[in-house]
């Protein structure tokens, strides 16, 4: 199965391959919404910073879901390496699938980056497999499966090439992959995109503050209203905007310039640009999911999208020639 999604203007190619719009909570997002919809100021962050360092810039997806950041920077740039890592299995088969439709050279782990080296558990959401963590009790969980874990330290020892660009967001264990890649932090010094969430009443950038202390970085919240200044301490913030940058060094205005000409694009990569899937598959699909339910929700969205504004068009011209003939031939 093929479904292009244009990515934005202005590097290698224009469209990546998602496979399957309906197997997981982000294929589903960007059908109904588009690209645009897919954290769009994160996106913006991780494209300058692609762009300044390319050619030979190292990726890592920690937590990459089905891949959209590993093979966005793949298809757009030239990096030396991105590797993707994801523990869900059934989520990292739909990564691979993604990975081999778009032809670029990801390298697919299915593990999760933690403190220490061996095995624990993966609790799954019932609601979103976005929302599967390696911390128990983070969300309502249906059960839990086994998954690997691995250091990135111990990653990075391995393939001889560290990081440039690290991007994390674990649902919580952010704390544990950051102690696992405090090595890496210190002697590398790679620029790090990460999720610092605000639930139950509690912020949970303390433990990230103390995962960068000492060494030098600088803290930015990346959202549409930032200012670009440098605060104090990373905090946990409500809403969808929740991730930081956390960079090496002061951000230069060329960063900060580049980070607005690709969130302007990236936003441009709307659900008007989408191709449209058959509505009589997104109803088997969604019948085979949830059942009913969802096959009536499927169909309010398809009526509130295509239907209602295509007969309110047609109302429209209908009544404006009727307007103009009562003119022309009182």
């Amino acid at each position: 199965m093929t479904y292009l999604i244009p990515l934005p203007e202005g590097e290698r190619t224009d469209r990546l391959d998602l496979v399957d719009l309906f197997s997981s909570s982000v294929q589903r997002l960007i059908r109904r919404s588009g690209l645009a919809s897919f954290e769009p100021e994160t996106s913006a962050a991780l494209l300058a910073l692609s762009e300044q360092a390319d050619p030979d810039f190292v990726f890592y997806d920690v937590g990459a879901n089905i891949g959209v950041y590993s093979t966005m920077a793949a298809a757009m740039f030239r990096p030396q390496a991105v590797h993707s890592f994801e523990p869900s299995p059934t989520t990292a088969e739909i990564l691979a699938k993604v990975v081999r439709a778009n032809g670029e050279g990801v390298t697919v782990h299915e593990c999760a980056l933690s403190a220490t080296n061996g095995e624990a558990a993966l609790f799954l959401s019932p609601v979103s497999d976005a929302s599967n963590s390696m911390v128990e009790g983070f969300r309502d969980t249906t059960g839990a499966v086994m998954v690997r874990t691995r250091r990135l330290d111990d990653v990075v020892a391995e393939t001889g090439i560290p990081p440039t660009i690290i991007k994390i967001d674990v649902e919580t264990h952010e704390p544990a992959v950051l102690t696992g890649a405090r090595e890496t932090l210190e002697n590398h010094r790679p620029h790090v995109v990460v999720e610092v969430l605000y639930r139950s009443k509690q912020d949970l950038g303390a433990p990230i503050n103390d995962a960068f202390a000492g060494l030098g970085y600088t803290y930015y919240a990346l959202d549409t209203t930032s200012q670009w200044q440098v605060a104090e301490r990373i905090t946990g913030r409500k809403g969808t905007a929740r991730d930081w940058l956390i960079a090496p060094e002061p951000l230069s205005e060329d960063f900060i310039e580049r980070w607005r000409h690709w969130h302007e694009r990236y936003l441009a990569c709307d659900l008007a640009s989408n191709p449209r899937p058959p509505i009589s598959k997104s109803m088997r699909r969604a019948f085979e999911r949830s059942g009913s339910r969802e096959i009536i929700s499927t169909a309010v969205r398809f009526f509130r999208r295509e239907l209602i504004p295509s007969m309110v068009t047609s109302t429209k011209r209908l009544w404006t020639q009727l307007v103009r003939r009562l003119v022309q031939h009182p």
